[in-house]
């Protein structure tokens, strides 16, 4: 047997009818994540999560307590205080997503009917290896979600209350998880098919009837409570966008949905926290990109034109994501990749819908073009996450416990790059921010940076309570003034990290007289 055309059948072959290959493939992706994982540092807002997961009492603390501050829903956080109850180090986020990744990767591979080059292709990408399978937040756990919705549905056997569940918790994972699971749901419970109530057909009726009603039930409650428990209060520091005028919100939008299918910078060092895609660096292209977003965005509707409910789903759903990034905020990889998880899962229901019976070659040719600058992508990201620090937050940690400085007071500035190092400690710094002594930061409105000189005068009184020494924590060179009586020298200063305002300085002060 020639072997081009075997190989191009076993790539090309769209349903599994065992394990062997999906097992294999999500052993070499499992191995790669945790390869990656091993050279990444957790920045803050990965910490910052587990640590307030951790400090809570339970799901009531979570639901009414300082989470409210976050701006983000509950399952995130809740799931891991359920794991620190198993273990309080802070690398346990890391085993969290590496296990949320590979579920999601063995779904993937086992239950959607796409070619298998594209679905290893997908697993290689941008967004499904490093945005959200190396980087712990709560949008690899949406991604899981979305997953599991939509290997679960079964046109033609639909299982309403399981679609319910599982898109009200997707729909707790993030604003854009409530946008997904709105867009998923209308496709799911549009799709009700009735059966003439004759004989023993009346009961068959009932009965999916009321799973109807229970899934839209438990969907609508889930969507409400998301919404009600994650309202900021008042003092909240979270502000809003001011949504802009229409013609300047499609044209954002456009070159928004642009950059999600194509973040992409060539073979050079990622920038992980700049806005990089296709042509950006091309400025005759710059007054082009929206359009070129919103011929994309088109081509894949056509593609879907003969589901439409699916076409639907995309472009209302496409539609509430961009909405959401306008007036809402949130312009970062991980907001915006939402809107390319969207697209695979109305891939999946419509591989799922149509059961490969019809032809699918301009959806397979447009996901094959928005893969191969993905996986670009995702190769450029993990390279330089491995050669760059990520965050230098653990190594700071690790210097000051190497040299059994952990139980010096400490003053730490900015709060919320400063907290992750007390966090990894286990230990609360003082953060002048606030006035407060913590290891988990709450986003008030009365936070504000102290000046340098009100740095040092901390570092004096807490020196002074003690044995007459402090530590001083800074992501910025200090440059205070001469205080009597107190010195300070610099003994340890971080290396250039991809989270810009992630590199320390760590002071070590002391009382020049005996206190």
């Amino acid at each position: 047997m020639p072997i081009w055309p075997a190989l191009r059948r076993a790539l090309g072959r769209r349903h599994e009818t065992g394990w062997a290959f999906t097992l294999g493939v999500t052993a070499v992706y499992a191995v790669a994540l945790v390869l990656a994982h091993v050279h990444h540092e957790p920045w803050r807002d990965e910490i910052h999560c587990w640590t307030m997961g951790r400090e809570a009492t339970g799901l009531w603390d979570l639901f009414t307590g300082d989470r409210r501050y976050e701006g983000h829903p509950v399952l995130w956080y809740y799931l891991l205080h359920l794991v620190s109850r198993v273990t309080w180090s802070y690398l346990a986020i890391h085993v969290v997503t590496i296990v949320i990744s590979v579920s999601a990767a063995a779904l993937w591979l086992r239950w959607a009917p796409i070619p298998r080059i594209l679905r290893v292709l997908l697993l290689c990408s941008y967004y499904f290896f490093f945005e959200y399978g190396v980087i712990s937040r709560s949008y690899g756990l949406g991604v899981l979600l979305v997953f599991v919705a939509c290997a679960s549905h079964d046109p033609l056997r639909p299982h309403y209350l399981r679609s319910g569940v599982v898109l009200a918790l997707l729909a707790a994972t993030s604003l854009y998880g409530v946008a997904m699971a709105i867009a998923l749901g209308g496709y799911i419970f549009s799709g009700l098919r009735v059966r003439r109530a004759e004989g023993e057909q009346w009961r068959w009726l009932v009965s999916v009837t009321g799973a109807w009603l229970a899934g839209v039930a438990v969907l609508v409650a889930g969507l409400v409570v998301t919404v009600v428990t994650t309202l900021p209060p008042a003092d909240s520091s979270i502000v809003t966008q001011t949504m802009p005028e229409l013609p300047t919100a499609l044209r954002r939008a456009g070159a928004i949905y642009w950059a999600a299918m194509f973040p992409y910078s060539g073979l050079k060092s990622w920038n992980w926290w700049g806005s990089e895609y296709l042509g950006s660096g091309i400025p005759a292209l710059a007054d082009a990109i929206p359009w070129l977003g919103g011929a994309w965005f088109l081509a894949w509707l056509v593609a879907f034109r003969r589901r439409r409910r699916v076409a639907l789903t995309l472009g209302l759903g496409i539609l509430a994501i961009n909405a959401a990034q306008l007036g809402i905020g949130g312009g970062q990889w991980r907001h915006t990749g939402s809107n390319f998880v969207l697209l695979v899962a109305c891939l999946w229901l419509y591989a799922r819908e149509t059961r490969g019976r019809e032809p699918a070659r301009l959806l397979h040719g447009l996901f094959a073009a928005n893969l191969l600058f993905l996986a670009i992508t995702g190769v450029v990201a993990v390279r330089t996450d491995w050669r760059m620090q990520f965050s230098g937050a653990p190594e700071a940690a690790r210097f000051i416990r190497d040299h059994h400085l952990e139980n010096r007071p400490a003053v730490g500035n900015a709060d919320h790059p400063a907290a992750q190092i007390a966090a990894i400690l286990d230990r609360p710094f003082y953060m002048p921010v606030t006035g407060e002594t913590t290891e988990s930061i709450v986003f008030y409105q009365r936070r504000s940076l102290p000046s340098h000189d009100q740095l040092v005068r901390d570092a004096q009184r807490l020196a002074s309570r003690g044995d007459g020494t402090a530590l001083i924590v800074l992501n910025h060179p200090l440059g205070a003034s001469p205080l009597p009586g107190a010195e300070w020298s610099l003994v340890y200063q971080g290396k250039p990290t991809i989270v810009p305002d992630e590199s320390f300085w760590i002071y070590d002060f002391h009382l020049s007289t005996a206190h």
